[in-house]
């Protein structure tokens, strides 16, 4: 039997700080805030992992993000699955940027794009979590004066 997927932005805050933030982030990718610095294309890089040792960390990291992601895009419906699918839409084709260098600028706009889909798939549920408070709140108070008159 299968369990039901999981709400994880159920709160107006928790969808308020889901928008900020995929807000700053969309925003520094379009505006390419860390352009003119060079980044290594390693998730994790540095002087300590060199060679082998450095390989072996960012793929071990690369297939806990995997499986991270399809935990997530697995376990959500609706928007929320939008939601989702959006903020791991880059980080996934992340290797295509070790393996097919001249792809850096494609995989970059493609992360972009799917911060956009987050962005407006969080918006939507922020507008839609709000209507359904407004409307819980009036069925409560036409609830509640209907019982006082009574």
């Amino acid at each position: 039997m299968q369990t039901p997927p999981t709400r994880l932005l159920t709160s107006r805050l928790r969808l308020s700080l889901a928008l900020g933030i995929t807000a700053l982030f969309f925003v520094q990718d379009i505006r390419g805030l860390y352009s003119h610095r060079s980044i290594s294309p390693w998730l994790l890089g540095g002087p300590p992992l060199h060679g082998w040792t450095l390989i072996a960390v960012n793929a071990g990291l690369y297939a806990y993000v995997c499986w991270v992601a399809s935990w997530l895009i697995r376990g959500t419906t609706g928007r929320e699955r939008f939601f989702m699918i959006g903020w791991f839409m880059g980080l996934l084709l992340w290797p295509l940027k070790l393996l097919w260098p001249s792809s850096a600028i494609a995989v970059g706009h493609i992360g972009a794009f799917g911060l956009a889909i987050s962005l407006f798939a969080s918006l939507a549920l922020l507008l839609d979590h709000s209507r359904a408070v407004d409307t819980n709140s009036t069925t409560n108070t036409t609830t509640n004066t209907t019982t006082n008159t009574t």
